[in-house]
């Protein structure tokens, strides 16, 4: 899933970058919550500038799931990049952006399970490392 997000952030700043001010005029004129199309309206101007930092936190979010930290908090964020993204697209495109909001709430609640240790987390039951019980000594 972190690959996904890097693949993303990639994209977004290599292609979708130069396409911003169409695709962020795209989303205002899809928008069907009525809010989001004077804010959208108003990002369009610097839209190249709103890809970016898009980019940078789909980046964000998959470096922290590639590296298995702080995992949990890392799919909260994109659930909430997801779903407040669905507004601004027509039927049928804001459907994946659902589905993948339920997803990734399973794969944080299967990370999160208990007897489901992640790497490079020590549990306070595991003996210190090099100390005589983890080494058997």
């Amino acid at each position: 899933m972190g690959l996904y997000f890097g693949g993303s952030a990639v994209l977004n700043a290599v292609y979708t970058v130069r396409i911003a001010h169409r695709l962020i005029g795209w989303f205002r004129d899809s928008a069907w919550l009525p809010p989001y199309r004077p804010l959208l309206a108003a990002l369009e101007r610097v839209a190249p500038a709103v890809v970016l930092a898009t980019a940078a936190f789909e980046a964000v979010v998959g470096y922290h799931l590639v590296r298995n930290r702080r995992t949990a908090g890392a799919l909260r964020w994109a659930q909430g990049w997801v779903l407040g993204l669905c507004p601004a697209l027509p039927w049928p495109y804001w459907v994946p952006n659902a589905a993948s909001a339920v997803v990734f709430e399973v794969v944080r609640r299967g990370a999160a399970a208990p007897g489901r240790a992640q790497a490079g987390v020590v549990s306070s039951a595991s003996p210190p490392i090099g100390s005589r019980v983890a080494s058997g000594a």
